[in-house]
């Protein structure tokens, strides 16, 4: 009877042991998955990918609205970016530049003279401005500086169409539209995601709300600005506008740019196709160095883009215990400088994408491909011509070399989504270069659509930048016939699987490892109670019978053989 009893309590002993560990690992697992459902209903830090790393749902490409609707309205006008809008662009495009007294406009030449009436405004009241200078390679360029003007003084100026010798572009827009600023820029599409979509029934729109694709327009001009003033007190120009930290500047002074451009952040995982969500600002640039310093200063300065109550509702907080003698209502969150580092590995905390532009004579250069991935970047805005045969091949027929062309077009496309690098080329136009146009649909396409669909479904590019939104529209919907000999992948998809970084979910998972640490520790010395408690029963057990004075000769023999057993 008490061997009975002491075998149910070793039998019971590590059944509860075995019990506590269960439930620590059910406990550290459960953590997971409620981590897991409840990070949906949580503010994430981590963005929709400019270009996804898993191809879960298929979509068209990325339409970005080149300096607006140009091909309707006047490049880098407010109405030009409305119609853009309208028309359903995921971004918006704006080049900025800078004027003398340090104010960001969109202009995509520095010269006044290519978009504006500067030179006959007044009668002429500005010609005296008009000089030569130096802007990148080109050297003795004439022209009327943006720097050279204020910003009052742009605003007397309206602009024209650029491309006004095809008869292609409706004239009547021209002199009714100004300048825009950054400022105004980043109003109008505020106003457009959070008061006019849901007015129109689209609040929900395909790619979400739309973004801001800022280019930084000739950075080392207005560097080379400063040198010349250095060298030269009696230039004319301002000089010593830093182009990047004047756009962080204004972007951190602007009252509605965090919540516009960096609080509204989604969990993209096992989404929908009309759930993807655009990341709300890109910045590109040709200068690599740039970009490079942009994103070091976004890391220094996250905070200046950010509303304090969004980081407060991401969990990247320290709440601290109220001081005595503090007022109950006053609390004290402080940011916990501790979390900065799981920040910016989650998507750089904040930081938008950087895209690298790519010039023609670039894009195969031997030393490209180096230098790109030594590059913190999320994607390459190619010219167009980077992925075409070039003009002699077409002109001459050579279908051998085209077919080269094509297929070295396919590699340097797979090549930037092998180092997960979205690939945007430049530019869409309705024009037929045949006809003198520079930039407009190639020889070997007879459309603007044959020329997209190239790009979609030969290539499989993730955006594109197109004047006419309308026809990136409507080759996009049409999306690849797999029968087209001519169509050799399918739609680029959306997607990806973003490491998810909040706070709840890491106290989940440190909860549940606590638990399983403890059920460890419990079943480690109730096992060794256990052993050590049979092992004293085992030895009161086992003390030697009295053996009788007469043994009988088979108890012998039994003996002797169950010690040799």
């Amino acid at each position: 009877m008490k061997k009975a009893m002491t075998t149910t309590k070793v039998v019971s002993v590590v059944a509860l042991s075995s019990t506590l560990l269960l439930l620590a690992i059910i406990a550290s697992y459960s953590s997971s998955f409620v981590a897991a459902t409840t990070t949906t209903k949580q503010t994430k830090i981590n963005r929709c990918p400019l270009r996804p790393s898993h191809n879960n749902i298929i979509r068209p490409p990325l339409i970005l609205g080149h300096r607006g609707a140009s091909f309707h309205i006047p490049e880098h006008t407010l109405p030009s970016y409305r119609l853009a809008l309208e028309l359903g662009a995921d971004y918006i495009e704006p080049d900025l530049v800078a004027t003398k007294d340090n104010v960001l406009v969109a202009l995509h030449s520095i010269d006044l003279n290519i978009t504006t009436n500067v030179h006959t405004y007044n009668n002429g009241q500005y010609q005296h401005r008009a000089r030569y200078t130096t802007v990148g390679n080109d050297e003795n360029r004439f022209g009327y500086y943006v720097n050279d003007f204020t910003y009052d003084e742009i605003q007397q100026f309206t602009v024209i169409q650029r491309i006004h010798d095809t008869g292609t572009r409706y004239s009547g827009y021209d002199h009714l539209f100004k300048i825009p600023s950054f400022t105004q820029i980043v109003n109008l599409l505020h106003d457009w995601n959070t008061r006019v979509l849901p007015l129109i029934g689209r609040p929900n729109k395909v790619g979400g709300v739309a973004g801001m694709y800022v280019e930084l327009k000739q950075s080392y001009y207005f560097q080379q600005q400063q040198q010349q003033q250095q060298q030269n007190n009696t230039t004319k120009s301002s000089g010593g506008i830093s182009l990047p930290d004047l756009f962080l500047d204004e972007l951190a002074n602007h009252p509605l740019a965090s919540e516009l451009l960096f609080d509204h952040v989604t969990l993209c995982d096992n989404l929908h196709y009309d759930e993807y969500r655009v990341p709300p600002l890109v910045v590109q640039a040709f200068e690599g160095d740039v970009l490079e310093y942009l994103r070091k200063k976004f890391k220094e300065r996250w905070m200046d883009f950010v509303r304090e109550d969004a980081i407060l509702e991401a969990g990247v907080v320290n709440m601290e215990e109220e001081e005595e003698g503090n007022d109950q209502d006053d609390e004290i969150d402080e940011i916990d400088h501790r979390y900065y580092d799981i920040l910016l590995i989650c998507n750089a905390a904040w930081i938008p994408p950087l895209v690298l532009l790519v010039r023609e004579s670039d894009c195969y250069k031997e030393t490209f491909w180096f230098e790109v991935e030594s590059l913190h970047i999320s994607g390459l805005g190619p010219s167009k011509n980077c992925l075409l045969p070039s003009s002699t091949m077409i002109t001459s027929n050579d279908t051998v070399g085209i077919d080269r062309a094509k297929h070295e077009a396919r590699e340097w496309v797979a090549k930037a989504h092998s180092l997960r690098l979205a690939v945007h080329p430049w530019t869409i136009r309705l024009e037929k270069e045949v006809y003198g146009h520079v930039g407009g649909v190639p020889q070997l396409f007879s459309s603007a659509e044959e020329e997209l669909r190239y790009y979609y479904c030969d290539l499989s590019i993730d955006g594109i930048f197109t004047e006419n939104i309308a026809i990136a529209q409507i080759v996009g919907a049409e999306g690849c016939d797999a029968n087209d000999d001519s169509t050799t992948k399918t739609t680029p998809t959306v997607g990806g699987e973003p490491a998810v970084c909040i706070k709840e979910e890491r106290n989940l998972w440190l909860f549940g490892l606590a638990l399983l640490s403890i059920g460890a520790f419990v079943g480690s010395i109730t096992s060794a109670y256990t052993a050590f408690y049979c092992k004293k029963e085992t030895n009161g057990n086992n003390r030697p019978l009295p053996v009788p004075t007469e043994v009988h000769t088979s108890l012998e023999l039994e003996e002797e053989e169950d010690n040799i057993i």
